[in-house]
């Protein structure tokens, strides 16, 4: 049997009232990838409090502080315009 290789994916979906898009990271180590996760999670929070300083009804939903957890998320978007959001997924996956 054929042992399967694995990496870690990193998707950022991001969307606010000028701009979209997904941008996609891959690492061979779960180490690098937590590192990239939080850089683009800290990135995420400056932006938001220089952006949006006024907006007071933003949702965070998240389990980056699961140390257990094989697979994380940030997720953080506005209740009121759910278009200005930004998820941030780190996934484990196979290579065939």
């Amino acid at each position: 049997m054929m042992e399967k290789d694995i990496v870690y994916l990193i998707q950022l979906d991001y969307s606010t009232d000028d701009c979209e898009g997904i941008d996609n990271y891959i690492f061979k180590t779960k180490e690098n990838a937590l590192k990239k996760l939080n850089t683009l999670i800290e990135q995420e929070k400056e932006f938001y409090k220089n952006e949006y300083p006024n907006f007071n009804d933003f949702e965070l939903d998240t389990n980056i502080e699961d140390k257990k957890a094989n697979e994380y998320w940030w997720n953080y978007k506005c209740k009121s315009n759910y278009y200005l959001h930004t998820f941030i997924d780190l996934k484990i996956m196979e290579v065939n």
